[in-house]
């Protein structure tokens, strides 16, 4: 299966394949764990939401940690994903495990190309290679990044969750039994994940739950002028102790499986209480509109997610557990 794609040091073209007028009405998407679980491991998808290189709940953002490459991840997640009024309203909350582990390290299929206080903007541009490219992407000048192999580090359990949880691989991926409850940990939860080992060594991994989040974004939009008046601040009560908070927004891509086009990363502490994201990052990003459903694209959501992790080294790698809540949503940023 060959998951989609990442990178390089511009600012990224105005995406080509939105319509110019809208839907009047939009259908209402998948519950998000569902879209997640097809994304990342069918080859229209990858990734957290249609990217393997986009920044999931495990990458270590700007200042989240994360200096060793990542062989693999286990993410427990509580999602709240809230609809613009556009496309319906209401919201829908589900729990998700997701896993994946790699040969090698995960794929890279973007470059950061600016950089502004704990934020990151990374793109994927349209390169050439000679000679093609032909078990991977072209990223670069003749630099071709390869398709993901999945490798098994045997059974996963989960404990400390409001239900057991025991995952065996199928062909090296992973899939949980069933549909998750949307309470899947207590805030004050103590998770274990434990691999019984296979191509990837035995291991266990431990991380503490987090509250749900709630940031200042009404209507389930998060709304960036072009060009940007000042910086674009999400803010959110702390919930107190050593948890971290990231912001994910993502640039819709150029086809189905294809990289986003850009990400804009930041990590900071949760006690911070807001992120700040400079205009110069902003008036980079591509132009995005919060659609859940797109013509020939993925048009991803963007996520402000909670979260707690923990690593263990393999070699000079790391499996990485991140224990989160995430509240989604849309970007309508619009250009020229």
């Amino acid at each position: 299966m060959r998951p989609p794609t990442s990178p390089p040091a511009a600012p990224t073209p105005r995406p080509t394949t939105r319509p110019t007028t809208r839907p009047a009405t939009r259908p209402r998407p998948l519950a998000r764990g569902a879209a997640l679980g097809v994304l990342a491991l069918a080859a229209c998808g990858g990734g957290d939401g249609g990217d393997p290189d986009a920044p999931g709940a495990g990458d270590a953002g700007p200042d989240g940690g994360g200096a060793r490459d990542r062989v693999g991840i286990i993410e427990v997640i509580e999602d709240r994903w809230v609809f613009p009024a556009d496309s319906g309203g209401g919201e829908s909350r589900t729990g998700q495990v997701r896993a994946r582990f790699f040969q090698g390290r995960e794929p890279r299929f973007h470059r950061e190309v600016m950089r502004a206080g704990a934020c990151a903007l990374r793109t994927h541009e349209v390169v050439q290679c000679t000679p093609a490219c032909t078990d991977g992407l072209c990223v670069g000048d003749d630099v071709c990044e390869p398709w993901p192999t999945y490798v098994s580090a045997g059974r996963l359990t989960l404990t400390g969750l409001t239900t057991p949880i025991q995952i065996d691989p199928q062909d090296n991926l992973y899939y949980p039994d069933g549909v998750l409850p949307p309470e899947l940990f207590a805030d004050g939860a103590t998770v274990t994940a434990t691999l019984a080992g296979a191509t990837l060594p035995a291991m266990t991994l431990t991380a503490g739950g987090v509250p749900a989040i709630t940031p200042d974004i009404t209507g389930g939009e998060l709304v960036v002028p072009y060009p940007a008046v000042g910086d674009a601040v999400v803010r959110w009560t702390p919930a107190g102790g050593d948890a971290r908070v990231r912001l994910t927004l993502n640039a819709n891509n150029r086809g189905h499986g294809m990289p986003f086009i850009a990400i804009i990363e930041c990590d900071v502490a949760d006690a911070d209480g807001q992120i700040a994201v400079a205009p110069a990052l902003l008036d980079a990003f591509p132009e995005t509109a919060a659609w859940f459903i797109c013509a020939g694209t993925d048009c991803p959501p963007s996520s402000l997610l909670r979260y707690r992790r923990a690593a263990v080294a393999v070699g000079e790698q790391e499996v990485e557990l991140v224990v989160g809540n995430a509240f989604t949503f849309g970007i309508e940023h619009d250009l020229p």
